[in-house]
């Protein structure tokens, strides 16, 4: 057995993770007239919590960044798109908050979101530069520090972490990648992509992703 942070869950899982659900939703009518594509970056840091009873419990706070960019038509005058990106960022700030409601691995839901908008300029999107916006949105998660256990038969099922993928190429499992130097060497930078996707544009020339994270797919007790 290899153990799994439970936060890879949180984020990642294919029913009930936050990027799985996100990813969902920008399919969805609402979101429809946008176009859009994001990672995210995590910093997680533990608190000691005591309960009424004298027990102690450990949870796990932690801050998340989600990383959007949205583009908007070419013909929009500034105003209008801003206007565009400002809609976007209310709709994707209740969906977060509505997930955080229901999801059953957080301790309590999300209850403030702090961010910012770029102003409109060219951003990468899909392997070239498109009229449009970056948003940053902040958040805390909290949750029971602990892991979930994934078996051997469904570890031999993931690629192999060596792989580089370079920018463009369709990912082929959906998970979470380190930007990787040219020399070899990770950055520490992470996006998640989802399967089919393609890879995003890098910083530097000569940089590909290499998967560290798979997404891991409940089974059913039945």
């Amino acid at each position: 057995m290899i153990q799994i942070p439970i936060i890879r869950q949180i984020l990642l899982d294919a029913d009930t993770g936050l990027l799985s659900y996100l990813s969902q939703q920008l399919q969805t009518q609402s979101f429809s007239h946008f176009k859009a594509q994001f990672g995210f970056h995590v910093d997680e840091y533990c608190t000691q919590v005591t309960s009424n009873d004298h027990s102690s419990e450990i949870q796990t706070i932690l801050l998340f960044t989600l990383k959007l960019s949205i583009v908007v038509d070419s013909q929009t005058r500034s105003d209008e798109a801003m206007l565009h990106a400002l809609e976007f960022q209310e709709l994707l700030d209740a969906q977060i908050i509505r997930w955080s409601q229901d999801s059953e691995k957080l301790l309590k839901p999300i209850s403030e979101i702090k961010g910012a908008l770029s102003q409109l300029s060219e951003i990468p999107f899909h392997g070239g530069y498109l009229p449009g916006f970056d948003i940053h949105r902040q958040f805390t998660l909290v949750y029971s520090a602990g892991t979930t256990q994934v078996s051997q038969s469904d570890e031999q099922t993931l690629e192999p972490q060596s792989s580089l993928h370079r920018p463009g190429e369709r990912t082929p499992q959906s998970g979470q990648y380190e930007l990787i130097n040219s020399d070899g060497d990770g950055t520490g930078l992470e996006i998640t992509s989802i399967s089919g996707h393609p890879f995003p544009p890098t910083t530097e020339p000569d940089q590909s992703y290499r998967l560290v994270d798979p997404t891991l797919h409940k089974k059913s007790n039945r």
